[in-house]
């Protein structure tokens, strides 16, 4: 059985020397092939999932990554990749990835190339915390359908007692979105997704209406956080403090 992939997201408004040239750069890097990566996105970022209205411009930065291991991550971060995460007010997280699975009509199997593996990932308890990534490339037509259904989900995410940050990431607006939000429990992720509300109704229209021509979904168990997202307090205050190639990265930590 292989191992889950160990999950990295480093996030921020302002990257020193601007948003333009770190995605270029971050790009770069990754393009030249790090050891022990299996994908990876460089991405502009919002605060679709939760504002309303949304801040889109002039937006932020984040890279999303899939690692081997979390030795791999490590190494990365301490080498090639330290300027690309080296920010001031940078949000960081390392994780595991636990779930997947690829809507039945989706055009695609993978994500930015990476083929998501949960491998032998120990389901999620429903109060353990838990970070939903949700990526998804609509239809031409649909655009302002969506809009206007996650409006309403935004509301419901700002206001829910499990929400502990999320943001909305693209590589290529306006049809490809990325939604990662992090929850204080599995649980009150499903009441938000699942139960009466904004959310709910968005994603009963989108999948009998068939709105998005590719759609995966991931859940991931939170390892260690730095930071906030889009909130003001830490997201996992008693989960370990990410780092990024300061000191090593243990798989399991915060379990």
């Amino acid at each position: 059985m292989t191992r889950p992939d160990f999950v990295t997201i480093d996030a921020f408004a302002r990257p020193t020397g601007g948003r333009i040239r770190w995605r270029r750069s971050a790009r770069r890097l990754i393009d030249q092939g790090i050891d022990g990566l299996r994908g990876a996105s460089v991405n502009y970022s919002n605060n679709g999932t939760y504002a309303v209205p949304p801040s889109i411009l002039p937006g932020g930065c984040a890279l999303v990554a899939a690692w081997e291991s979390p030795e791999a991550a490590e190494a990365a971060f301490a080498g090639p990749l330290k300027e690309a995460v080296d920010h001031p007010g940078c949000f960081s997280l390392d994780g595991e990835l636990v779930r997947v699975r690829i809507d039945s009509e989706s055009e695609l199997d993978h994500w930015h190339g990476w083929t998501p593996r949960a491998g032998t990932a120990a389901p999620l308890a429903k109060d353990e915390p838990m970070v939903a990534i949700v990526h998804g490339i609509l239809r031409r037509g649909e655009l302002l359908t969506f809009v206007r259904n996650n409006l309403h989900a935004a509301s419901r995410a700002a206001h829910h007692p499990g929400h502990r940050g999320s943001i909305d990431i693209s590589s290529q607006l306006p049809f490809e979105h990325t939604s990662i939000s992090l929850w204080k429990t599995y649980g009150l992720a499903q009441d938000f997704a699942y139960k009466p509300g904004g959310h709910a109704s968005g994603m009963k229209h989108a999948l009998t209406q068939k709105t998005h021509r590719v759609g995966v979904f991931l859940q991931v168990r939170p390892l260690a956080c730095s930071g906030s997202l889009g909130i003001d307090q830490d997201a996992f205050p008693d989960l370990p403090s990410t780092n990024r190639g300061t000191t090593v990265i243990h798989q399991g930590q915060g379990n």
